[in-house]
Formats: structure tokens, sequence, C-alpha cells
């Protein structure tokens, strides 16, 4: 799968603006897991995450309490995208 990073998220990242994470053997994976794993492994990227909103193939998804629980696919495209403004 690929994680797209943007603006600060992509600075809490060290400059990284993609992210490969392939699901190895059919692995499960949900979102709330992968941006578990993305917060332990760019620690500066946990409080961009918290005000993030995150779009799975270019959809956004929404606050509810089932957003998380949501199962990746290797083939999947995942942007985070922190708070903006502009004008």
């Amino acid at each position: 799968m690929k994680v797209l990073l943007f603006a600060v998220a992509r600075e809490a990242t060290g400059g990284r603006g993609e992210i490969d994470r392939p699901l190895r053997g059919g692995a499960d994976l949900s979102l709330a897991e992968l941006l578990q794993e993305l917060g332990d492994t760019y620690p500066e990227l946990r409080r961009v995450l918290a005000h993030a909103r995150v779009a799975v193939n270019g959809t956004y998804l929404g606050t509810g309490s089932g957003t998380g629980r949501r199962r990746l696919e290797d083939r999947d495209e995942v942007a985070i995208l922190p708070p903006y403004s502009g004008g």
C-alpha cells in the first residue's frame, strides 16, 4: 500500500512524501493499526495524526467509530492531510 503525506505530515517524517507499506503474506491491517504504526515509527507524526484528515483511494473518511476498523488492502492508497488554511 502507498501512504501519501502532505505539508507538516511530510515534515514530521523527515521530508518523506510517500511511504510504501506492503502487506506481506495476506496480512490483515486496519486503518487504526496503520496510523498507530506510523506514529510509532515517526513520533513527530503523532501530533499531526491527531488532527489530520485521512483519505483512502481518494475518498475522505468520516470521524465515526468504525473508521479506524476499516481493513486495508495492498493496492490501497492512504493520504494523510493535515489541517490547512488558505484563501
